[in-house]
């Protein structure tokens, strides 16, 4: 099935695509002939075009070379504890460096959890969650419907006496509608809960969001002694791996020792931990917040933008994530290829990643995107919209009239 989706969705000749790069700056993108805005990049705040992260790449290939050729295991590059302790004080609890966030899951959950704990999971929780729970020897696990926390609630007043713990695995922001967990209900129900610990993946709220960076969630839940939260050193962060967020430094030690990938996945390499290293620097540094405050900026103008237009939105929560509901598979193509024709460019979101005949496009908005490109893109979207006649096909009440573009 999955295989089948993903032959459609390419046929539809935009996925797998190549860029062609020429000094790329994050405004805009080239596919092949076609120069286009660019509104579907994760590095949300532009720090992959800063100049401080391509120095502590290149300082770091200068010094090292290409790649510290050891396991990590055995013996790592020193960038790996300047880095870790930069990441302690981003996030106030204590940081373990992963090749990437996908490994960083499947390092922790199944040294955290034990054969006697139950797991919930999100039924929206990011792949790299469902394939690390997949690994699991645990004495259940249930899915949740997506942010119910009144399910949860019932979940745990139920769970058998006999479960050590119940542990719930979510995300942070999810990647596809751009809505956030209900932390603050989360936090409520672990100080209600004692046998109640969370596993959360916040990779697309790191950086833009929490003091410092450390993302929506670890704002609400630093130091909570049940509380593992996994971040993204991609994305918004702009460097390379994940981090994993423990509440102690034995856990830390724990999964460090007896994490599989820990010991046997290839590290990630000097240019890249030299620039995740600048990147931490300039996390702490007292010109961040401001860059966090042009990024919300950005955000607010695009959700005020899409209810002026009418444009309806999977989620209104404030993200750099939009998702804009389609219905069928052809038609989210239809309306991403409009997009193009008319200069920017959005990502289809498909099967698997969203069920079946709910799919929809969705678009980021980054510091990259100036205001008139804001401006009009939304405005595009919204005629492109209305033309395809999706609120029709999707069986939704008419919509009104446009407004007339800002730009």
């Amino acid at each position: 099935m999955i295989d089948a989706a993903m032959t459609e969705a390419i046929s539809s000749g935009l996925f797998m695509e190549d860029a062609v790069i020429d000094q790329y700056t994050g405004r805009g993108l080239t596919i092949g002939t076609e120069r286009l805005l660019n509104f579907g990049a994760c590095s949300y705040l532009g720090l992959e075009t800063r100049p401080e992260l391509k120095d502590g790449a290149e300082r770091a290939l200068r010094e090292i070379g290409t790649q510290f050729p050891f396991p990590r295991g055995y013996v790592q590059s020193h960038l790996y504890a300047e880095l870790e302790d930069g990441l302690d004080k981003v996030t106030g609890a204590c940081a373990l460096v992963a090749s990437n966030t996908t490994l960083g899951h499947i390092s922790a959950l199944p040294v955290l959890v034990e054969s006697n704990d139950a797991v919930v999971i999100d039924q929206f929780a990011h792949a790299s969650l469902q394939i690390a729970t997949a690994l699991l020897d645990c004495a259940e696990i249930q899915h949740l419907r997506h942010n119910n926390v009144g399910q949860l609630a019932r979940i745990l007043a139920k769970a058998p006496q006999s479960y050590d713990r119940v542990w719930y695995v979510c995300d942070g922001l999810y990647s596809m509608l751009g809505d956030l967990a209900p932390v603050q209900q989360i936090r409520e129900l672990l100080d209600t809960y004692p046998r109640l610990n969370l596993y959360l993946d916040d990779a697309h709220s790191t950086s833009w969001s929490g003091s410092h960076g450390r993302g929506h969630a670890l704002d609400l839940l630093v130091g909570h002694p049940r509380v593992t939260v996994a971040l993204s050193l991609n994305k918004a962060f702009s460097a390379a791996g994940g981090a994993l967020v423990f509440p102690n430094r034995d856990l830390y030690w724990k999964v460090r020792r007896c994490g599989g990938p820990m010991l046997f996945s290839g590290p990630i390499q000097p240019p890249m931990l030299g620039a995740a290293v600048a990147s931490v620097k300039l996390h702490l540094s007292a010109q961040f917040p401001a860059l966090q405050a042009a990024e919300q900026e950005r955000i607010r103008t695009a959700l005020r933008l899409c209810k002026e237009f009418g444009v309806p939105l999977g989620s209104t929560d404030e993200t750099p994530i939009f998702f804009v509901p389609c219905g069928p598979e052809t038609t989210a193509f239809a309306l991403v290829r409009a997009l193009r024709s008319r200069g920017y460019y959005a990502c289809s979101s498909v099967f698997p990643a969203v069920p079946r005949n709910h799919a929809g496009i969705r678009f980021t908005i980054s510091i990259h995107n100036e205001q008139a490109d804001i401006e009009g893109f939304i405005s595009c979207l919204a005629e492109e919209y209305a033309r395809l006649g999706i609120d029709n096909q999707r069986g939704l009440s008419k919509r009104p009239a446009l407004k007339k573009s800002a730009a």
